[in-house]
């Protein structure tokens, strides 16, 4: 369920080893240029709510749209504009109460507390065993429905297959 009166619809987009890794020293352990590309289409014109470890990652992604950075550090420099800084989930669903979809981009510890929430992911899994520090938490695929699936064989430009998913939470 989401919180009371939100309207939202709230979207996980991540990239993930079969083996669930989704990082290693703060960074993507991959480079994918076409799942790069389909993240570009999907999150084009949407805001991010990301926690402040992954905007202040080296790969750091932000929406030139709108980012909203969860924080518990008062007065946090956010020098990627244009985001805003919240001090709570609440907080942060609040200031994005009026927009169509928001993409949340992590990390683990807000994935974790959002995935119950979430009403689509988009989901793409490489496929290999990945050795990382980082892990995407257990999504029970009985709760989903795939909409869409793009698989992407490995090639001179990609060193692993990755399959692009859309998954909606079922209804009921």
């Amino acid at each position: 369920m989401k919180p009371s009166g939100i309207t939202l619809t709230l979207s996980i987009i991540v990239a993930m080893s079969e083996n669930r890794c989704i990082g290693q020293d703060n960074r993507l352990p991959w480079n994918l240029p076409d799942e790069w590309a389909y993240f570009g289409r999907i999150s084009e014109g949407k805001p991010f709510l990301m926690g402040r470890k992954s905007y202040e990652s080296p790969d750091g992604l932000y929406s030139d749209y709108r980012n909203i950075v969860l924080s518990h550090t008062p007065n946090l420099p956010l020098p990627h504009p244009p985001a805003e800084l919240a001090h709570s989930l609440n907080g942060a669903l609040d200031l994005l109460a009026a927009e169509e979809e928001v993409l949340v981009l992590g990390g683990v510890s807000l994935f974790e507390e959002l995935l119950p929430k979430i009403d689509k992911l988009y989901l793409s899994i490489i496929h290999a065993h990945i050795e990382g520090d980082v892990f995407f938490p257990e999504v029970d695929f009985s709760d989903w429905m795939l909409l869409h699936s793009d698989y992407h064989p490995a090639d001179a430009r990609h060193a692993y297959a990755f399959s692009m998913n859309q998954y909606v939470r079922k209804k009921g």
